[in-house]
């Protein structure tokens, strides 16, 4: 009786109980029969009941002693947890508070909060993999396994920050990503990086411990860094840092040091006593730091003590003061081209990260802002908590890293990007009174902006020569929050604001796809329509084809599609293209746009085709629909049609016959819709050299396999028998742009017969839309 009260006291009184186990908790044995359980819960039950305390903290042990019961008295349960574990209430019912604890649990995964282990999405997976040691945890949130090894991969994060990128990916939330791209299988799947992005992954088959974890990493740091044993003293032109002995320090903890210190300070072991007598007299000390003229006699034995006291005696960072900024920033407007990285920070900031970058980048100056001292320098420079990185550029520009960068590639990037600044909140409010274009990132409160950065800042490298276009960044916080929220209220967004035209990105996080939307919104300037412009479409006397998008208020996205089904449609002359945004409450013809629609205008006629926007909303779907009303030439080939047509050969070979190009398709392909609109394109500026057709290979299957279509889209250029050629030929093509397509198939109507090529021009290009 007494050591079952002992037990409760200590578990209750001083132990979280969620790192206890169920049988802890109640109090008994792995061996307790399920009458010791029942009984042991009764006494609990008793005491904890909700009746009978109010205290919430009480409340929530009565809910863990319940649940410890709920696994422990069903015997199938027990052995489940016996095997695995549990640490998330599943035996609970699905109850309104369990069900808020499961949509967390999905979204937010096992590590959302954690500050050392990076919570990773399948968007940013690539962006976040970087130079040096990754170590990425594939997981459900609901794996037992995977929640048991929770605290391991904690601790093994915190331990080996700086050292190895500690991340985890939730599967759960994710599983399109862990399983397409990643070919996860089971969880929890550890895989290591030992060369970051530059090389593969090593595929973790050790216990799940934080002890077999960190042996695993171990041994492939102490592969790049090695702590001699000296027998003598070096000289004082470098800094080292003599460890008394190697049974002063832990091994793991050595290791761990001589990583961060490389480059910085050699570290060394000194087991001689005669020459441990020449650095100090004291019994005490573990370590002797000697550079120059300083020496420091360290008596800590822990890790970060002496990495703190070893970074103190480096040569200092030069301070930058209010007047300091100024005229570094005046030195960079008037070109001086060495930019110079600020580190803005207080007391007690963490400074290694500081002295390994400057080591990094002899080229850079390095300042450092004491925002205790100059506080209000720090806040006109939106910095509100320490420690902040940023760049002044040449040209003056300034820019703020994200808070979690990779410093390398931010001090390795940023000094080029020198169109690109860190803008104040309130400037969303203004940037329509500028001229030119901005295409900014607005960055919400709270929102984490890491994996967008990068490729943002090389975006606007692609732009260092068009003098009408700058970059910014606006980045909010909870007074400026406001100014966010007019734009987006949760997540990073990339506006392009013109004037009083402002578009918004919403694809992949890619420099280059970010790039060609910028570039479609700067060469589609007079793509949009006025109400009056749509009505002169109306009029069957134009003199060309028109592809006109209607759209009413909400359907804003479907510009950027317009915009691609414009650019694609550019080669062919005749062939216009607009759209009219209709706005809300607006009269006149967009009082009749209530829902979006397409339209094309035939040359000179009366007639027009339509089909709703609301479904077609891809632009290669689109493409198809107009190409096929643009031009009917392609015919639709079956099997009677494509061997009495296509394959057929004539008894008297003559030269009337004309080839033909053909585009064997799958309607479950979306590569074949991409690629179909350069074929029809192609097809239409051949000029009727040859004729053209397509094959839907699901439905003629029996076409396809006659003619070894392995891989959709195929093309193929058929070449019957004539008075120059003695045999019929059929030629593949590989399916690429339309300017790609016309060059091969010039080439071989060439050699075929030159006559075809009478009246092809492929040089004429339409540049308006």
């Amino acid at each position: 009786m007494y050591k079952f009260v002992i037990v409760l006291f200590v578990l209750f009184g001083n132990v979280n109980l969620s790192d206890v186990s169920f049988y802890e908790i109640l109090g008994i044995t792995k061996h307790s029969t399920t009458q010791e359980i029942r009984q042991a819960y009764k006494k609990l039950a008793i005491k904890y009941h909700p009746d009978k305390n109010q205290d919430d903290s009480v409340q929530e042990k009565f809910l863990k002693i319940t649940e410890a019961y709920e696994t422990l008295k069903d015997p199938q349960k027990r052995r489940m947890y016996d095997a695995f574990g549990v640490h998330q209430p599943n035996s609970r019912q699905h109850d309104h508070r369990s069900q808020k604890e499961y949509n967390n649990m999905f979204y937010n995964g096992l590590y959302h909060e954690d500050p050392f282990v990076d919570t990773v999405s399948g968007k940013e997976f690539y962006n976040y993999l970087s130079d040096g040691f990754h170590f990425i945890n594939f997981y459900s949130p609901f794996c037992p396994p995977c929640q048991n090894l929770a605290d391991h991969w904690k601790k093994l994060a915190e331990v080996y920050k700086g050292i190895v990128k500690v991340g985890a990916v939730n599967c759960k939330y994710h599983n399109a990503f862990c399983y397409n791209s990643m070919r996860i299988g089971s969880y929890p799947s550890l895989l290591f990086y030992p060369d970051g992005k530059k090389g593969n992954y090593i595929y973790y088959r050790g216990a799940h411990t934080f002890k077999a974890l960190e042996d695993f990493v171990l041994t492939y740091i102490e592969k790049t860094n090695h702590v001699p044993t000296l027998t003598y003293l070096r000289g004082l032109d470098q800094p080292m840092a003599y460890v008394l002995g190697r049974n002063r320090i832990d091994h793991d903890a050595l290791t761990r040091l001589a990583y961060h210190l490389n480059g910085l300070v050699t570290l060394a072991v000194i087991e001689d006593d005669n020459i441990r007598s020449e650095l100090t007299s004291n019994e005490y000390t573990t370590v002797v730091y000697r550079y120059r003229k300083t020496v420091k006699e360290i008596t800590s034995t822990e890790e970060k003590e002496i990495l703190s006291e070893v970074i103190e005696g480096l040569p200092t960072i030069e301070p930058v003061d209010p007047e300091k900024f100024k005229d570094i920033r005046n030195q960079l407007r008037t070109g001086y081209q060495n930019a110079w990285v600020l580190y803005f920070s207080k007391k007690d900031d963490d400074k290694l990260l500081l002295y390994q970058m400057r080591m990094k980048f002899p080229v850079l100056h390095f300042g450092e802002i004491d925002c205790d001292a100059w506080s209000h320098l720090c806040l006109s420079l939106q910095v509100e908590a320490t420690p902040v990185w940023a760049l002044l550029k040449p040209g003056g520009a300034y820019q703020k890293a994200s808070p979690s960068a990779d410093l390398k590639n931010f001090l390795r990037v940023v000094p080029l990007a020198t169109k690109l600044h860190s803008l104040a909140p309130s400037a969303i409010q203004t940037l329509h009174e500028d001229v030119g274009t901005w295409v900014v990132l607005v960055v919400p409160y709270k929102a984490s902006w890491d994996n967008i950065a990068e490729a943002f800042t090389r975006t606007s490298l692609h732009f260092l020569n068009t003098e009408d276009i700058s970059f910014g960044i606006i980045t909010c916080c909870e007074k400026t929050a406001r100014y966010c929220r007019e734009v987006s209220t949760n997540s990073p967004v990339i506006i392009v604001q013109t004037g009083d035209k402002r578009d918004m990105y919403s694809g992949r996080i890619d420099e280059h796809q970010i790039v060609d939307f910028i570039q479609l919104i700067k060469d589609s300037a007079d793509l949009e329509l006025t109400q009056e412009q749509a009505l002169e479409i109306l009029d069957p006397s134009r003199e060309e084809t028109w592809l006109v998008a209607y759209l009413p208020p909400g359907y804003e996205d479907l510009k950027h599609v317009w915009r691609l089904v414009a650019n694609k449609l550019r080669p062919l002359q005749f062939v216009r293209v607009g759209v009219l945004q209709c706005a809300r409450g607006a009269g006149g013809f967009c009082a009749n746009v209530r829902a979006p629609a397409a339209r094309l205008y035939p040359t000179a006629s009366g007639q027009h085709y339509s089909v709703s926007l609301q479904h077609l909303n891809e632009a290669p779907y689109i493409l198809e629909w107009a190409l096929e009303h643009i031009d009917d030439s392609v015919q639709k080939l079956n099997w009677n049609s494509f061997s009495k047509r296509v394959i057929a050969e004539e008894l008297q070979p003559s030269s009337g016959k004309k080839p033909w190009l053909v585009y064997f398709h799958s309607p479950r392909c979306y590569r074949c819709y991409e690629m179909y609109a350069d074929f029809a394109i192609a097809g239409i500026l051949l000029n009727n050299a040859v004729n053209l057709g397509k094959v839907n290979c699901l439905n003629e299957r029996g076409v396809c396999q006659h003619e070894h279509i392995t891989s959709y889209p195929s093309l193929r250029l058929y070449l019957n028998r004539n008075t120059h050629q003695r045999f019929s030929s059929v030629i593949s093509i590989h399916v690429q742009d339309y300017a790609a397509l016309l060059k091969h198939i010039k080439a071989h109507l060439m050699n075929y017969d030159e006559r075809l090529l009478a009246g092809i021009d492929v040089k004429s290009r339409h540049d308006e839309l």
